[in-house]
This record gives C-alpha cells, structure tokens and sequence, in this order.
C-alpha cells in the first residue's frame, strides 16, 4: 500500500497559511501553491488532481451548485487521499491505523495544538482541529487515509445539526475535555 505523509503535511501547512474566501476562485491560487492540477471551475465540483504517489489522486471538493447575492461560488470543502484506496482487504485496517496515528501526530505537531474533537469508533477514525481560517479532519476508514480542508462556514453548520439531532442517535465527534 502507498501513502504520502509528507506530501499531506505541506498541503496542510499551505492550507493553514492560504488566505481563504472559501469560494472556487480559491481554487486555482491554492492548486498552484500545492502543485496541484486544476480542471474546469463551471462545473458543480471542480476538479483538482493531487501529485500525491497513490491510486486515487482525484480531490473531491464539494462546492454550491450557484452563486448567490452575485458572489462566487462557495467551496464547502476539499477531501483528498493519503492512502491508496483498498477495498475489500482486511490486511490493510492496521496498517492504515498506524498510519492514521503517524499523520495525527505531524499535523498536531504542525498545528501546535491538540484536536479538539475526535471519533474513535472502528473501522473510522476522525480527529478534527479548528484552525483560524479552516477546519481540518484527518480520517481513516477500512479502505483509507485522507484529510478533509472544511470552511468554518461549513463545520458551523453542520456543528449546529448535528447539535439538533438525537446524540444517541447520530453522534457527533467526541469532545476533547
């Protein structure tokens, strides 16, 4: 399985210093800085291409479907892969694990500063951070590794959901006390 630890923390150091509007004309400054290539902007989510070293380089970044008030577009969030992505192999959930932890601790280094939300619950793992200007996930599943760039404006909304529904029924991240 590959991973690209190191190439993940210098787009997440790019990330915390990137001056960011949270809207697709973002998008190409920060694919730039990162070496990232970047598609098409009219289309409902971008795409972007990572130059990491495994099998799923392709970012998911999930923006609105219009602009509104004659501004940009927004861009809710951007997740990409770490990890090859390997279904089906259950070999590979430990190895993942170790990684997850390895990445954890470079980003908590990086950051300065503990998560302030985790969920620990196999087979997915999530710590969270948020970050002046962005919140950061990183998460692993049975199949993968991969950090999620979230806008404030985004993790304030779906912090207020989550806060809505029955926390027995949908838990939300763990606080760190």
């Amino acid at each position: 399985m590959r991973v690209d630890l190191d190439r993940a923390v210098r787009v997440i150091e790019a990330a915390m210093e990137f001056d960011w509007a949270w809207t697709v004309d973002d998008l190409p400054g920060f694919a730039e800085r990162v070496g990232w290539q970047l598609g098409d902007l009219d289309v409902l989510s971008p795409p972007l291409v990572t130059d990491f070293q495994v099998n799923r380089t392709d970012v998911r970044v999930f923006a609105a479907s219009k602009a509104i008030y004659d501004r940009p577009r927004e861009v809710k969030s951007i997740w990409f892969y770490v990890s090859d992505v390997v279904l089906n192999d259950p070999a590979v959930k430990s190895v993942l694990r170790g990684l997850f932890e390895q990445l954890a601790q470079q980003v908590f280094e990086l950051v300065g500063q503990e998560p302030i939300r985790w969920w620990l619950r196999d087979p997915s793992r999530t710590v969270r951070w948020d970050l002046p200007g962005l919140t950061l996930k990183v998460a692993v599943s049975d199949a993968s590794l991969s950090v999620r760039l979230i806008s404030p404006a985004e993790q304030a909304r779906s912090d207020e959901w989550d806060r809505r529904l029955d926390p027995d029924l949908n838990p939300d991240l763990d606080p760190i006390r």
